[in-house]
This record gives structure tokens, sequence and C-alpha cells, in this order.
């Protein structure tokens, strides 16, 4: 029991006090884990709620998360990366064109869809 307890919050709610440091200090995730660990030295967030944290610093830490673009295109990226998973195409309704993206971020993806009249 003892080695239960001691494991919890090591990953998932260190990721949200991160998450909180980063909105009302402005500091960056590695930052906010430094600070973090000070007083809880065995935090330790998985790599993809780091990934996370740092598209979150990307975004300068908006209130709204949602609606931002750089989070709508990361939300797209992973429904195509499941979809190539699963030998499955996106959903027609998920589709999105380049253009599409209001983002001044390059574009990070290693591979490019087309439609066959296109390729």
């Amino acid at each position: 029991m003892l080695v239960i307890c001691s494991a919890m919050g090591k990953s998932r709610s260190a990721t949200c006090v991160i998450a909180f440091l980063m909105q009302k200090y402005r500091i960056t995730p590695q930052q906010a884990l430094e600070q973090l660990r000070e007083s809880r030295p065995l935090c330790e967030p998985n790599d993809g709620f780091m990934q996370q944290l740092e598209l979150y610093h990307r975004m300068l830490a908006p209130d709204n998360v949602e609606d931002h673009p750089v989070y709508q295109r990361w939300l797209y990226q992973r429904a195509v990366e499941l979809s190539r998973a699963c030998g499955q195409a996106p959903d027609a309704d998920q589709i999105r064109f380049e253009d599409e993206h209001a983002s001044n971020q390059p574009h990070q993806s290693e591979f490019e869809m087309r439609c066959r009249k296109c390729r």
C-alpha cells in the first residue's frame, strides 16, 4: 500500500500542476517541472504529457485551448496518425487541407496526404 501511495501524482497530477504554473507565471514546462520537483522530487510526467505541455507553451498558455489553431492542427495530426496506424482513412468530416489551418507554424508532418487526382 505504501508503494502505491508514493507513486500517486507522479505523472498526470504533476502535468496539471505544471500547466497551472506555466499559465500563472508564464514559464516554460521545464522551469515549471523544476519548481514542482523542489517540493515533490518524484514528479515525472510521461513523454506524451510533456509534448502536450510544450505545445501549450508554444500556444502561450491560452485560457481557451480548444479554439486555438495550433491545438486544432495537433488534434488533426493525431487523428491522421491514428487512422494511418489502423490502416483506415480519416472520417470525411475530419479531413482538412493545408490552407484550412490558420497557424503560422511550419508544416510539422513528415508525410503529405493527397487525393488520387492530385498525385
